[in-house]
């Protein structure tokens, strides 16, 4: 995964879903009957055994970032009510900050020893400084001491989500790797009477054939910051998956070569230099727009019908944002992923949001109760979802309708790849995609799965290294920069602000991992 990418599309991501979304030592029975909430009300009948004697109730306070949900007090005061029928001994406050202040806000309350007892982290926030702090506490103990928590949660996801070896938040996240590919109008390849799309070959036929007949539809669109990830998906060479030499690091515009196990810049990597020259031919013919490297409205435009395709991710998120163009009349939609059986693609199973206990909280067994609690079908959907019947219905066991405004960030603390529901608007191809995401045998651990490039040793160097993704490498996945051209003035720009100090670090800190 990339870094900076997740800055911009993780938080979208995550705030799309949340708003297209609607056991052991925990005091939350796993035996608990469901809710019987056919009239929009919670049922509070205690689950505890009849011989415990009543909790002294527990506030605890949570801060995660963005805008109170609409309803949120009304599902509060479900949720907290049942956290009392099922005598966990808590209950929850939760404040929410605006993003633009959210990690410094957190870190002066931290730095304050204001007393609070979970947050939302993240390696974007400010995470490792935390950890190299001692500000936040390991978990490993407590997370093996409650089923319902570990079990919610793939083992290789808590594996692969360790800094330094110990469990430093939960990780939160709905799937295991993205399976990248396309979203087409469906309506439009039955009109040129094209057999169902399997492969980029196909992909590019049927953009082509839009491009020769269509008049007001236009062939693709994205917008130009997310471009970075054509070279993966515009490609033969089964880019980053088992049958691919070259291994994305952490750091941008540097790959592991599995064969040498050297990492090597971008410019030594001959299977992205001819994904670059297939961007640049499809740019020069037209079917990606001119103005692709300032486009920003990518989303809209191809949900108005002025575009036959565009990215697909099956991050549960990325279909969902272009239903709104079934509204038009004749308009089909369908996802395309161009997939080789025989080469699993590979997956850090790393996620980029984690649920953390600040040192100074008295309460870290109850917030970790809790978060058991919340690992529990009908107590994790009562604070994503709401109130069954009110806000949302059960669409059997893994969709759901959406019957209000209320929408909960999971990804603050709910987002469990096992208990996660899709609305059932969800394109039934999207779905399948979805699905396959959820689960780790679809992937294949990455070679440098548990790297994190850590810069402090080239601070400098790196710092003049950056922007060379946003002024050399982007340009050319756009297919405005010719490859010859960018790839040269990468390696000259990059080696001539000490860029082999970065490389030589990387391939330092890679050789330091542990055998897999």
């Amino acid at each position: 995964m990339k870094k900076n990418k997740a800055i911009s599309t993780i938080l979208v991501s995550g705030l799309s879903l949340s708003l297209l979304l609607a056991g052991c030592g925990g005091g939350g029975n796993k035996n608990a009957s469901p809710s019987n909430s056919t009239n929009g009300e919670v049922s509070t009948a205690s689950t505890a055994p009849a011989t415990e004697a009543p909790k002294e109730i527990v506030e605890l306070k949570a801060y995660f970032p963005g805008d109170k949900p609409n309803e949120f007090e009304d599902v509060m005061k479900a949720v907290n009510d049942k956290l009392k029928a099922d005598n966990v001994g808590a209950s929850l406050n939760i404040n929410f900050l605006p993003w633009s202040d959210y990690g410094n806000s957190v870190s002066v309350k931290m730095s304050a020893g204001e007393d609070f007892d979970m947050y939302l982290d993240a390696p974007w926030l400010s995470m490792a400084q935390m950890i190299s702090s001692g500000s936040i506490i390991p978990l490993d103990d407590m997370v093996a001491a409650r089923k319902e928590l570990k079990d919610s949660i793939p083992e290789q996801m808590w594996a692969s989500n360790k800094f330094e070896g110990k469990i430093m938040g939960i990780p939160l996240g709905t799937t295991q790797g993205a399976m990248n590919g396309f979203l087409i109008r469906k309506d439009l390849r039955e009109k040129y009477g094209m057999p169902e799309l399997k492969t980029v070959a196909d992909v590019e036929e049927f953009l082509y054939t839009v491009k020769e007949k269509e008049t007001t539809i236009k062939p693709f669109i994205v917008d130009g910051r997310r471009a970075d990830t054509m070279p993966n998906l515009f490609t033969d060479y089964s880019n980053n998956t088992s049958k691919d030499n070259y291994v994305e690091t952490t750091v941008k515009m540097f790959y592991y070569s599995q064969k040498d196990k050297k990492i090597v810049g971008a410019w030594e990597n001959p299977s992205l230099q001819q994904n670059f020259d297939r961007i640049t031919k499809l740019y020069n013919d037209g079917i990606l727009s001119k103005n692709i490297a300032q486009e920003q409205n990518a989303q809209t435009l191809f949900t108005q019908g002025k575009y036959a395709a565009t990215l697909y991710a099956s991050d549960g998120v990325e279909g969902l944002k272009y239903l709104e163009a079934l509204k038009i009349p004749g308009v089909e939609l369908e996802v395309v992923v161009p997939y080789d059986q025989s080469a699993k693609p590979y997956s850090t199973f790393q996620q980029w949001n984690f649920m953390c206990i600040p040192k100074a909280s008295k309460h870290a067994d109850l917030v970790m109760d809790v978060a058991n609690w919340l690992s529990i079908k009908e107590n994790h959907d009562l604070l994503e979802y709401g109130i069954e019947g009110k806000d949302w219905e059960a669409s059997g066991d893994t969709s759901f309708k959406q019957l209000s405004n209320y929408s909960f960030p999971g990804y603050v603390m709910t987002w469990r790849p096992t208990l996660v529901r899709t609305p059932d608007s969800m394109l039934p191809s999207d779905k399948e995609w979805f699905e396959k995401s959820k689960l780790a045998e679809t992937f294949l651990l990455s070679p440098l799965s548990g790297f994190t490039f850590n810069a402090d040793q080239v601070k400098t160097e790196y710092a003049k290294v950056s922007p060379f993704y946003d002024s050399l490498y982007l340009p050319m996945a756009q297919g405005v920069l010719p490859t010859d051209k960018g790839l040269k003035m990468m390696k000259d720009k990059i080696l001539g602000v000490g860029g082999q100090k970065v490389i030589d670090e990387i391939q330092k800190q890679v050789d330091a991992m542990p055998a897999k």
